[in-house]
This record gives C-alpha cells, sequence and structure tokens, in this order.
C-alpha cells in the first residue's frame, strides 16, 4: 500500500497553478463574506457556526478546473478504484485506527495541555430533532466527506508539494501544512477542536500517501466517522446538553 508521492502532480505548471489559487482564492472570500456577512445573519446563525456551503463550493471548482485541464479526476485522487472491496476494507481501517489509537491520543494531548473541550453548541438543536438529523447526516457526506477530503487531501496536499518541489520532504511539509489549515478552519469548535481535527487531519493526509492517494478511502471513512458523530448528538444531545 505504498507509494512514491514525488510522481504526483509532475505536470502542473506554475502559471496554471497561480490560476487555480486565484479562482479558489476568491470563490473562498465571496463565500466567507456572503455566509457570515449576509445570509448567517440574516437566518440567526453565530458567525461561528460551520460553513458547509463554503466547502461544496470549492470542491465543486476544483474538480472543474482539474477536470478541464487534465481530462480525469484521478490527480486528486478520485480515480475509479480498481477493487471496491479493498476501498470498503481500506476505508474500515483507517476508521478503526482513528477511533482506537488517533481519538486517543488526540484526547490524550487535549489533557496534557489542559485544552478546553470542543465547543459544539451550534449542534445543540439536533437532539431529538429528526428533521435536522438528516439534513445535518447529507452535510456530512456532501460538505465533509466528499467536499473537504477533495479540497484538503486531494487538492490541496497535491499542489503544496507542488510548490515546493514534489520530493519527499516537500510532501511531508504538504501533510503538515493541510492538517494546521484544516484544524483552524474548525475554529466554531473551539481550540479543542482545532487541535483535535488537526491531529485527525495529520493522520488523514499520510493515510492518503500510504493508500496511493486513492481519496475514496477517506471519502468513505470520513463520511462515516461524522454521521457516527451526528448520531449520536441526536440520539444523546450535546456535551452542554445531555
Amino acid at each position: 500500500m505504498t507509494t512514491n508521492p514525488s510522481i504526483a502532480h509532475r505536470g502542473v505548471s506554475q502559471a496554471r497553478l497561480s490560476r487555480e489559487l486565484a479562482v479558489l482564492g476568491a470563490i473562498f472570500v465571496a463565500a466567507t463574506v456572503l455566509l457570515l456577512y449576509v445570509i448567517y445573519p440574516a437566518v440567526g446563525w453565530p458567525s461561528s457556526a460551520p460553513t458547509p456551503a463554503r466547502s461544496v463550493l470549492l470542491a465543486l471548482a476544483i474538480v472543474v478546473l482539474v477536470k478541464s485541464h487534465d481530462g480525469s479526476l484521478a490527480s486528486i485522487g478520485l480515480a475509479r478504484p480498481r477493487a471496491i472491496w479493498l476501498t470498503v476494507l481500506l476505508a474500515v481501517v483507517f476508521i478503526g485506527l482513528k477511533l482506537f489509537a488517533i481519538q486517543p491520543a488526540g484526547d490524550a494531548i487535549k489533557t496534557v495541555f489542559s485544552v478546553p473541550p470542543s465547543d459544539l453548541s451550534f449542534f445543540d438543536h439536533l437532539y431529538g430533532n429528526l428533521p435536522a438529523y438528516l439534513g445535518w447526516l447529507a452535510t456530512a457526506w456532501i460538505a465533509a466527506g466528499f467536499a473537504e477530503e477533495v479540497i484538503f487531501r486531494g487538492y490541496l496536499m497535491g499542489r503544496i508539494a507542488d510548490l515546493l518541489g514534489n520530493s519527499r520532504t516537500a510532501w511531508a511539509v504538504a501533510i503538515f501544512a493541510q492538517a494546521l489549515l484544516f484544524g483552524l478552519l474548525h475554529y466554531y469548535q473551539g481550540i479543542g477542536g482545532i487541535l483535535a481535527v488537526g491531529f485527525g487531519a495529520l493522520f488523514s493526509g499520510a493515510f492518503y500517501v500510504l493508500v496511493k492517494r486513492n481519496l475514496w478511502v477517506l471519502i468513505l471513512a470520513h463520511g462515516a466517522w461524522d454521521s457516527l458523530g451526528i448520531t449520536l448528538i441526536y440520539l444523546n444531545g450535546t456535551p452542554s446538553t445531555s
């Protein structure tokens, strides 16, 4: 299951990379301003609320950009798996490792540094609310499972490695960089959420390289993992309401 990440994205020019990042940066800024300063205030949501619509827009833009240049999505890990059963099995392995190793390690780090619990109060409305539960369940698969993996593991890691020369060191830096950014974008969960999510993203990035950049493994695992968390909140409430 090992791979040589230095061969990835070898054909991406600096000019193309600059254009892609400019387009995605503009979408990110426009979506952030529209959501946090127009739509969220209008519906009464706090500015610290998650922004799944932004992730979906960015992922769709990435798919269009990559498809238009490359003719396929293999460069961002979306090639058709050679063995679906193996992809599912690897996703199960990923979830098992996260549940029994990565998650406890993240919790231990938060304990050592006296980090407060993740702030999940935004999701209080999920408790016993079936329509909200079904809506967030769909969001878990579309915005988290698919969109976030396309953005951070499928696209961002490869492009960071491009900028740094596509060496093994470049890919190692890319893994850490995407984890840092991924954690910071979960600021709505508080510092505990940032650390926990960022630590998990390190594992996700390394696992992505390990499984030969088969992004479907992480999409399945991410969607299932977030679905489990949403289900637990629906059944038991957030820590503030349980």
